[in-house]
C-alpha cells in the first residue's frame, strides 16, 4: 500500500511539475533548488520502478510523464548545480568532485536526459519489455552520477 502510495505522489508530481531558480546568494537557496530538482527525478523514479516491479498499476501516460520529468529535471539539473556551493555546503551530499570535473558531471546530467527522453516512448506504451532495457541505461546513468559525485 505504501508504494501505492508513492507511485500516487509522484504521479501527481509529474502532472503538477514546476520549478523556479535559486533567487538567494547564498548557497544555501541553491542547495535547496538542486535537492527539489532531484527530488522530481527520484520520485519519478521510483513510479517507474514500481510499475516495473508489478507493484503498482500505472497507465502509459503517468509512465511517459514520469519518464519525461525525468528528463527534465535532468536538463533543471545543469543549472542548477553550476553555482559553486563548496564554501557553503552545509546539508547535501553533493561531492566537491561536481564543480572539479564539471564537464564530466553535465555530461552524466545529458546522459540521463536524453536516456529518459528514450524511456518516455516506450514508456507511453506500458510495454515492460521495451521499458525494461531503457530502464536499466536510465539507472545506469543516475549510478554513474551517485557514485561519482554523492556522497
Amino acid at each position: 500500500m505504501n508504494k501505492v502510495l508513492t507511485a500516487a505522489t509522484a504521479a501527481l508530481m509529474i502532472a503538477g511539475v514546476s520549478a523556479t531558480p535559486a533567487l538567494a546568494d547564498d548557497g544555501e537557496a541553491a542547495v535547496q533548488h538542486r535537492k527539489d530538482v532531484m527530488t522530481i527525478a527520484g520520485a519519478s523514479m521510483g513510479a517507474l520502478g514500481c510499475f516495473m516491479k508489478g507493484e503498482c498499476a500505472l497507465e502509459g501516460g503517468v509512465l511517459a510523464r514520469a519518464a519525461k520529468s525525468i528528463a527534465f529535471a535532468g536538463e533543471l539539473a545543469v543549472d542548477a548545480f553550476e553555482e559553486d556551493t563548496r564554501e557553503s555546503m552545509a546539508d547535501t551530499t553533493a561531492l566537491p568532485a561536481i564543480w572539479e570535473n564539471w564537464d564530466t558531471f553535465e555530461g552524466g546530467l545529458n546522459a540521463m536526459t536524453e536516456a529518459a527522453d528514450e524511456l518516455a516512448v516506450a514508456a507511453a506504451e506500458a510495454d515492460k519489455a521495451a521499458m525494461g532495457p531503457l530502464m536499466q541505461k536510465l539507472g545506469g546513468t543516475c549510478k554513474d552520477c551517485h557514485d561519482n559525485f554523492r556522497e
